[in-house]
């Protein structure tokens, strides 16, 4: 059976250094993935011939000369592509972790914020252990499945003998003074031992 607990948590302190790795590879990731797609998106654009019937419809409505290009050199274009990713890096990284540090100042003036968190327990019949049955199953010795086996083969032991199977009646015995018969001593003894 599982139970839900609300559980009110409060995060006082958010490390600046862990926020400064996380940040900057995800930024990475951004920029990364900005110079790529502009990258093959102008390659697309290219080959299927955009640029160049801009620059047509450019040089027909005289908004453009003759020698000029609407593009210009491609090389300029793909250096400031880049050069924004890497601006855009840098400032988020920094952005993120300067607000670490300053959260980190505000939560020591009005305590932090406040997180409800829900919690699962699972009763000992249900099907997930609590977490202390995990905890003390990774604690194990070597010793233990051992003590643990022999105690099992003791406590079964103990329940065989003190089921003690009566004997059958004997026919020469009149039936009126015959001990109880043998289902009538098994529907008397307890069924299952839940103890295993």
């Amino acid at each position: 059976m599982v139970r839900v607990n609300r559980v009110r948590r409060i995060i006082r302190k958010v490390d600046p250094w862990t926020v400064l790795k996380v940040s900057f590879v995800f930024n990475f990731i951004i920029s990364l993935t900005i110079v790529l797609g502009f990258s093959i998106l102008w390659v697309l654009l290219v080959n299927a011939g955009v640029p160049q019937g801009l620059e047509e419809i450019a040089r027909r409505l005289a908004l453009l000369d003759d020698n000029a290009s609407l593009v210009g050199n491609v090389e300029t274009l793909f250096s400031s592509v880049l050069f924004f990713a890497t601006v855009y890096l840098l400032t988020q990284t920094a952005i993120a972790t300067l607000g670490a540090f300053f959260y980190n100042l505000i939560s020591d003036l009005v305590g932090g914020i406040e997180v409800i968190v829900l919690e699962e327990s699972y009763n000992e019949t249900g099907s997930k252990p609590s977490s202390d049955n995990a905890r003390n199953e990774n604690t194990e010795t070597a010793a233990m499945p051992v003590a643990k086996t022999l105690g099992r083969f003791k406590r079964q032991k103990n329940r065989n003998d003190d089921f003690m199977v009566p004997e059958m009646p004997r026919p020469d015995v009149p039936r009126d003074i015959e001990e109880e018969t043998l289902t009538e001593t098994l529907k008397s003894y307890p069924e299952n031992d839940t103890e295993q």
